[in-house]
C-alpha cells in the first residue's frame, strides 16, 4: 500500500558506499525513524476496510519557510484526516505559548504551526460545489511512553487509541448522505 520515500531509498543505497556529512547522517537517521513510524501506522491501517478511503503517504509542505511533514492523509467522502506521526517519550506539557515542552522545559513541538498546516491544506483541498469537507489534524504519539501533564489538547492521539480512531473513520466512510455527491480530490 505504501511506497518507501525515494530519498530514503537513495540514502540506503549510498550508505557505506560514500562518506556522509553529519547533516546527511542526521537526515538519514530521521528518515529511517519516520519510515518505522509509518510502517507501524500502516499495520493499524491494514486492520480496517479502506475501500471507501483514499490514502496518501508522506506529504511535505512548506509552512513559513520550514518544511512540515504530514505522514498520512486519509480522504473520505465526508472528511480529510491529516496525521503527523511522532515518537516522543517521557512527560510533556503545553506551555502558555502553545508549545509542547518536555518536562525539562525543552521545546519539542510548536502547536501554533498546526493552525498553519491546517490553513495550507484548507487552501489546497477545496471541494467543488456547496459541500466542503472538514479537515481534522492529529498528532499521533506512536510511543506508549508519551504522557501529557497539565492542560490537554485534542490535537494529540495516543497510539493506544489509534485503532479505535481508525475504526471510527472506517465506519464514517461508509455512511451515505441523502443527495450527497462526493467531490474529487485535488492536490
Amino acid at each position: 500500500m505504501r511506497d518507501k520515500d525515494e530519498k530514503l531509498k537513495v540514502y540506503e543505497f549510498l550508505y557505506n558506499r560514500l562518506p556522509f556529512s553529519d547533516t546527511e547522517k542526521q537526515e538519514f537517521k530521521a528518515m529511517q525513524r519516520m519510515e518505522k513510524l509509518e510502517a507501524r501506522f500502516e499495520i493499524e491501517l491494514a486492520k480496517i476496510k479502506t475501500h471507501n478511503m483514499k490514502i496518501h503517504w508522506h506529504t511535505e509542505i512548506l509552512v513559513d519557510s520550514d518544511y512540515e511533514i504530514v505522514n498520512v492523509l486519509i480522504v473520505t467522502d465526508y472528511c480529510y484526516y491529516l496525521f503527523v506521526l511522532h515518537d516522543l517519550e517521557g512527560e510533556y506539557y503545553i506551555n502558555p505559548f502553545n508549545i509542547l515542552c518536555h518536562e525539562n522545559h525543552e521545546a519539542a513541538l510548536d502547536l501554533n504551526r498546526s493552525g498553519r498546516i491546517y490553513e495550507m491544506f484548507r487552501e489546497q483541498l477545496i471541494d467543488e460545489g456547496k459541500f466542503q469537507r472538514p479537515i481534522i489534524l492529529k498528532y499521533v504519539m506512536m510511543n506508549s511512553g508519551f504522557k501529557m501533564n497539565g492542560r490537554q489538547s485534542e490535537l494529540f492521539l495516543a497510539a493506544k487509541n489509534l485503532p479505535y480512531y481508525l475504526k471510527a473513520i472506517e465506519h464514517s466512510a461508509v455512511i451515505k448522505k441523502k443527495n450527497h455527491h462526493p467531490a474529487s480530490t485535488k492536490f
